[in-house]
């Protein structure tokens, strides 16, 4: 199949879709994809938390995201990733993000979403940090067992860490944020 045929299915699925759950459909797709439970694994031995933004551009988003990878003793070895931009016209900042993401072989880019799994490096968490707010849609950081480490679903964010590097999350974000904490 070519790049054309490629652009015409997808172009097909939209219209049977809709534009509308296109991005639902996406993430229920991949996380179905492992034959068990919808959505990422998480370690048994952790506490998975909760963190609702009041809305996904919510810069504060972003610290508890940092703070998580930071603090987890579990190395965030890949990402999936769906964005709501693509190739065609995104701002300055974004056109960095789409092209740094969409530069992976397990990437697919269309004019308008940017969707696949890139490795979790320091230029692509840049690249997720200029598109962080409305236009990342989805994306999970797993462990190199394929476990979650943090998942972030529009406004809400979820983490597993153990006790330890919770504690550690909560003091970087402050008092304010870690209220905001819940056990999932």
């Amino acid at each position: 199949m070519g790049d054309s045929d490629d652009a015409e299915a997808v172009v097909r699925a939209i219209d049977e879709i809709g534009i509308d759950q296109l991005t639902e459909t996406i993430v229920t797709a991949w996380e179905g994809l492992g034959g068990g439970e919808p959505g990422p694994t998480w370690p048994q031995d952790e506490t998975t938390q909760r963190f609702e933004l009041s809305d996904p551009d919510e810069a504060v988003g972003l610290d508890v995201l940092a703070a998580v990878l930071d603090a987890s003793p579990r190395a965030p070895e890949k990402a999936f990733v769906h964005l709501g931009v693509g190739r065609r016209d995104p701002p300055v900042g974004e056109r960095f993000a789409v092209e740094t993401i969409a530069g992976h072989t397990d990437v697919s880019a269309t004019d308008t979403h940017t969707t696949g799994t890139v490795p979790l490096t320091a230029g692509t968490f840049d690249a997720l940090a200029r598109v962080y707010g409305e236009s990342l849609v989805y994306a999970v950081v797993c462990d190199d067992d394929g476990r979650a480490v943090v998942e972030r679903d529009w406004t809400t964010l979820r983490f597993s860490l153990p006790p330890s590097a919770a504690e550690t999350v909560r003091e970087a974000v402050g008092p304010a944020t870690a209220e905001r904490f819940e056990r999932a």
